[in-house]
């Protein structure tokens, strides 16, 4: 199998000016959770998810402090973005939420979204884009042609999807 036998082709996406609460408008009515950035020619340059709004959130909410990430033994890292944002609302300085809202709403996806482009070819294999998943711990796959633009999104619920029609068949 190919990654074009599985990819999903009614791809949308967003420019890098895009607001936030544009794209969580596009979101709401969809059935997607992240989409890729392209930019005026259809290239891709990144890729914005749910993920990333709520850790925008969870960063404007509750700051790093200095040194938070620095690994010690024997001592647990907590770096989810729940367990941030729940301690953000905790903390004694009250936040206002409807003012950070406002500003998070306002910003662009550039400065949100991850600007690496996780891709393959519709010509690579399954095996590869599989690879691809588990390596890079990512959940989408932006297929792409050889100009850079995007043709197709690869999840991993499209993954397991495939794999179980093939497994049925084997079973068959």
């Amino acid at each position: 199998m190919l990654a074009r036998d599985v990819m999903k082709t009614d791809v949308t996406s967003v420019q890098p000016n895009t607001s936030i609460e544009d794209l969580i408008q596009l979101l709401r009515v969809s059935y997607f959770t992240a989409v890729p950035v392209v930019d005026e020619e259809g290239k891709a340059v990144g890729l914005i998810s749910e993920t990333d709004i709520l850790r925008a959130l969870a960063y404007t909410i509750s700051p790093p402090q200095s040194g938070e990430f620095q690994i010690e033994p024997d001592k647990p890292r907590d770096k989810g973005v729940t367990t941030r944002i729940l301690r953000g609302a905790q903390r004694e300085v009250e936040v206002q939420a409807t003012q950070v809202m406002r500003e998070l709403l306002t910003r662009e996806v550039r400065e949100l979204m991850t600007p690496v482009v996780i891709r393959c070819s519709p010509d690579d294999p399954l095996s590869s884009v599989c690879e691809t998943v588990v390596w890079k711990e990512v959940h989408r796959v932006v297929v792409t042609d050889e100009e850079g633009k995007v043709v197709g999104l690869i999840t991993t619920l499209d993954l397991a999807e495939a794999f179980g029609k093939d497994l049925k068949k084997r079973d068959a």
